[in-house]
């Protein structure tokens, strides 16, 4: 009697580890997978890792969703919610999670190998553009800098009707890029 209660109270206390352990085992790629398979979107600025912004005379935009969001255009710096439903804080909290997987290299990596094969499985797409204003080359660089921050602070729309879905190995290319 006395073993089977210890054996029961033992199992018990594993559930109250387990439970709640794998309840909360979604990590930020998790997060991100489920949001752009839900049709979410993030459109958003980078550069290859270790180049300074304000000296690129040509701006790389990209964007990553689900393949059934078929819409084409997007602000910059933004999340849209797409179908996911999602909206105020939950929608900045995605964003912010998101935005965290570049911080971390092993988590950055599984992130783009998911992805990758998702976009292999057509699943999910990503496009990239460059956009490139009109004297860009020629300012200084605070003139650019400042000049890329009133296009994305106006939340200004870039266009990706234009380019293709980025190949699932395309993709792969910008994995040692940083978002702004």
């Amino acid at each position: 009697m006395f073993r089977s209660s210890v054996l029961w109270i033992l199992g018990l206390i594993g559930l109250v580890f387990v439970i709640p352990h794998s309840a909360s085992a979604q990590n930020e790629a998790d997060v991100a997978m489920q949001f752009f398979r839900q049709g979410g979107t993030y459109c958003f600025r980078l550069a290859p890792e270790g180049t300074n912004l304000s000296e690129e005379t040509a701006w790389t935009v990209m964007m990553l969703t689900s393949a059934s969001n078929r819409h084409n255009e997007f602000r910059i710096r933004s999340m849209d919610p797409g179908s996911s439903g999602l909206s105020g804080g939950a929608l900045k909290n995605v964003g912010l999670t998101i935005t965290a997987i570049w911080r971390r290299d092993g988590l950055r990596d599984e992130f783009f190998e998911r992805f990758s094969m998702a976009i292999a499985g057509g699943i999910l797409r990503a496009r990239v553009v460059t956009v490139s204003l009109p004297r860009l080359a020629e300012m200084k660089e605070r003139d650019r800098a400042e000049l890329y921050l009133k296009f994305a602070d106006k939340g200004t729309k870039v266009d990706f009707s234009k380019v293709a879905d980025l190949t699932a190995d395309q993709f792969m290319e910008y994995q040692s890029y940083l978002p702004d």
